[in-house]
């Protein structure tokens, strides 16, 4: 006697982690719930983002996005060019009872964009977000992408900035030259973490950060360094504190940075700037007082100079 279940449908099921319904499904979108299933369904197979977009209907840029979402949680990784299973969903296989190492909780560094599907419900519904983004389309002189629709909405409702503070935002970006939604979707939600609500703190933090981008051009042209690209959050902040807060002159860059190179051979941010700190703590503020001070009795690793090379050449 030969025996044979026939399960119908089920005959042709496919494993779910239960770390997807168990931690992610509440927070989950639609389309990222979409893109997980398809992807499990037909793991043995490959597929392009937008193979996968217009099997599922979905933009291949959102389909990136949710395959972010599910990397950022680790139910899946990428390896060699391949997605694999992540450490949540390779944790799901395992016995409760089985020992666990003790994983880092994964930090997302920013908010998820809402898809398309999503986006566009909220949109219906709210009329001030429909006058915002028709108000960033003409700040921008072209209609918005479904993606840059996303980064609007994800700007106005889960980063909480309000709507004239987005507009000053678009304007900003625009006066730069920076009109790529990466660029917006960085600054704002920049913004957002620190607090800027009102049209008075998007004004100020506008003005901060055109004088810290002056300041660095300065720096720049004293220094002599080109194409240099857009300058790193640290460079904005030694080009405050040299100029903005300690006032020194040009010319006192000049010899900072000559010292700097005729010490180690090489231009150090670092270096530089432990030697301006100690002109600004003995109140030097000319080339004069140089002279002055380097006559006082300090500890010196050169016979030729009065830095303690020893201390400085740690910088790096």
């Amino acid at each position: 006697m030969s025996v044979k279940i026939n399960l119908g449908k089920w005959g042709s099921v496919f494993a779910v982690p239960s770390c997807i319904v168990d931690e992610h499904l509440k927070i989950a979108s639609p389309s990222q719930v979409k893109v997980i299933l398809f992807l499990l369904r037909n793991s043995e197979k490959s597929y392009t983002y937008k193979e996968i977009g217009d099997a599922l209907f979905i933009h291949e840029s959102d389909v990136k996005d949710c395959i972010a979402f599910w990397i950022e949680r680790e139910v899946l990784c990428e390896y060699d060019g391949e997605l694999k299973a992540g450490k949540a969903a390779e944790k799901a296989e395992k016995s409760e009872t089985a020992p666990k190492p003790v994983e880092k909780k994964t930090v997302i560094s920013r908010p998820l964009k809402p898809d398309m599907i999503t986006a566009a419900g909220i949109i219906n519904d709210d009329a001030n977000l429909q006058a915002l983004l028709a108000e960033v389309e003409a700040s921008l002189a072209k209609p918005l992408s479904s993606g840059g629709t996303s980064v609007i909405v994800m700007l106005y409702t889960t980063c909480g900035l309000p709507a004239e503070v987005i507009v000053m935002l678009v304007n900003y970006c625009v006066s730069i030259g920076k009109t790529d939604m990466r660029t917006i979707e960085r600054i704002g939600v920049k913004w957002a973490d620190e607090g800027i609500d009102c049209i008075e703190a998007a004004d100020q933090k506008i003005a901060d950060t055109k004088r810290s981008n002056e300041n660095w051009t300065r720096i720049k042209y004293v220094f002599g360094i080109n194409n240099a690209g857009s300058p790193t959050a640290k460079q904005l902040e030694f080009a405050d504190r040299w100029i903005g807060q300690w006032r020194f002159s040009e010319e006192m860059l000049r010899i900072a940075y000559e010292t700097n190179v005729d010490n180690t051979g090489k231009m150090s941010l670092p270096y530089i700037n432990k030697i301006l700190k100690r002109w600004h703590d003995a109140g030097i503020a000319n080339p004069e007082d140089i002279e002055k001070l380097d006559k006082k009795p300090v500890k010196k690793s050169s016979s030729d100079s009065s830095y303690d090379l020893d201390e400085l050449m740690k910088i790096k």
